[in-house]
């Protein structure tokens, strides 16, 4: 298994010029990568934290940042060719990062989008203009990597490189290629040691926190604010969502500190916007579907702004408060773009598996909550939205995560029938039968089950009239149940 492909490319780098050209070198051909399965196969290759937390240290060792820095340097920087937007946090990050994407094409810039995980392929990962990555150009990408490889022959006994650390490495090749205005970053993990953490944003962009990977960012709101914290850059404004009242006392001196060390304006949302009221908006076909929200704010500067938004809870208040608290950052440090349409084009957000209607006969709700933050929100938005539905929840979690945390916001639903337990297709998937186990002491009437395919049929025979389905636990569920709710041929709204 060879772990050093990038360390393996600087290694390379260093026999060659100082003006080494990445772009007329990725004209030449690779070594056999001709399709997307075979690009997978390469990438698999690697080392994949994303399959392999439960089992790290988040530590300089592991997340070597200086080396993908330098790896970075000698390919003359792709990341410094375009402006950037950084974004951390617990929760609602990527929701975030999805409405300042929509908002900033509507406002004229052609936007890049870069987020982690996929749901079910990697080019969903990186975006331009809303539109994901082609796969022939990620094929293209994988393959030219591959000749690195070869150029360099066996991997040098210290040092490996990542499968995140070559996805961002893409990321910021692509949108230097196609020549993007400005980036939208999400980080992976944590913040301080993420490999998105080698840009110098316009804005910095920290939403929610929480408590999540507590065996890798810390075990006390304290530690993972400052590990979050760490996408802080001197003399770039930093953008903090509003947080949840009994933990801002945590959250904001930690936050206060790294921005006067950094010398960082922090600008908290809450302050510059507020928010004045929320209309449901409904479906026309199906009256009790809701499929979006319009909320009305007030800006620091008095000026009234209402904005639809095609996804669903009251924590989306919050969510769209950050993006145009960000927008405003962005406009003032002087990014040319049309902020009233920018405003407007966030009805345009794309961003599935949050609180996603994915069926209307039987309602089905398709959500990646992998924290105790996430779950509380789907809860109250269940409760609001479907506030007569009884309750099936499908329920797939990862090791390391807070599991008596999720249960025990979803045993809270009044509404809940039943839970039924299954594996997510991970290698980081707990066993149905040992989630079930550690979810009973929370509710009682829990099934396990072998297989999302299984949970999915389970289901649909114990549902009842007026019984809606709610698949949750994971972003790595969204993907199967999409394709088992495409495969029964079911009804999108």
């Amino acid at each position: 298994m060879n772990k050093g492909f990038l360390f393996q490319v600087s290694i390379f780098l260093d026999h060659q010029s100082e003006e080494f050209d990445w772009f007329s070198f990725r004209k030449t051909r690779g070594y056999g990568v001709k399709t997307y399965s075979e690009a997978v196969q390469y990438l698999e290759k690697f080392i994949n934290y994303e399959k392999q937390l439960d089992k790290l240290e988040y530590n300089e060792r592991e997340f070597n940042l200086e080396g993908f820095r330098e790896f970075l340097r000698r390919l003359r920087n792709p990341q410094d060719t375009f402006r950037s937007l950084h974004i951390a946090g617990t929760k609602g990050k990527g929701s975030v990062a999805a409405m300042l994407e929509a908002g900033l094409v509507n406002g004229g810039l052609r936007v890049g989008l870069y987020t982690s995980p996929h749901l079910g392929s990697y080019l969903e990962r990186f975006r331009i203009q809303g539109m994901e990555m082609p796969e022939e150009k990620f094929v293209s990408s994988i393959d030219q990597l591959t000749r690195l490889q070869k150029e360099w022959g066996e991997k040098p006994s210290q040092g490996y490189r990542t499968v995140f650390e070559i996805l961002t490495a893409a990321a910021f090749l692509y949108f230097h290629e196609e020549k993007i205005d400005i980036a939208v970053l999400e980080t992976g993990l944590g913040g301080r040691l993420d490999a998105t953490n080698v840009v110098s944003p316009m804005v910095s962009i920290i939403t929610s926190l929480g408590l999540e990977h507590t065996n890798l960012l810390g075990t006390t709101l304290s530690e993972i604010s400052r590990e979050k914290g760490g996408i802080i850059k001197p003399h770039v404004p930093v953008v903090l969502s509003r947080q949840e009242e009994d933990k801002l006392p945590e959250i904001l001196p930690v936050m206060t500190s790294l921005c006067e060390e950094r010398d960082a304006p922090l600008v908290r949302a809450e302050k510059e916007i507020r928010f004045v009221k929320r209309e449901l908006i409904r479906s026309r076909g199906n009256r009790r579907i809701v499929t979006g929200q319009r909320l009305f704010f007030q800006l620091k500067k008095g000026e009234d702004c209402e904005v639809a938004i095609p996804l669903l809870g009251p924590h989306q208040i919050e969510n769209c408060r950050t993006s145009l608290a960000a927008l405003m950052q962005l406009k003032d440090r002087g990014m040319d773009f049309d902020f009233p349409k920018a405003v407007q084009g966030i009805s345009g957000t794309r961003w599935c598996g949050r609180i996603e209607v994915a069926c209307s006969d039987p309602v089905i709700i398709l959500d990646g909550a992998h924290c105790p933050l996430s779950a509380k929100a789907l809860r109250i938005t269940l409760a609001e939205c479907f506030p007569s539905c009884r309750r099936i929840f499908l329920l797939g979690i990862l090791k390391g995560k807070d599991v008596s945390g999720i249960a025990g916001e979803i045993a809270k639903d009044p509404m809940i029938s039943r839970i039924i337990t299954f594996p997510p297709p991970s290698p980081r998937g707990i066993p149905a039968e040992e989630l079930a186990s550690l979810i009973r002491p929370l509710f009682s009437d829990v099934d396990a089950v072998s297989s999302p395919e299984q949970a999915f049929e389970k289901s649909l025979t114990q549902r009842q009239k007026e019984t809606m389905i709610v698949i949750t636990g994971s972003l790595y569920n969204v993907d199967p149940f999409k394709r088992l709710i495409l495969k029964n041929k079911m009804n999108k709204i």
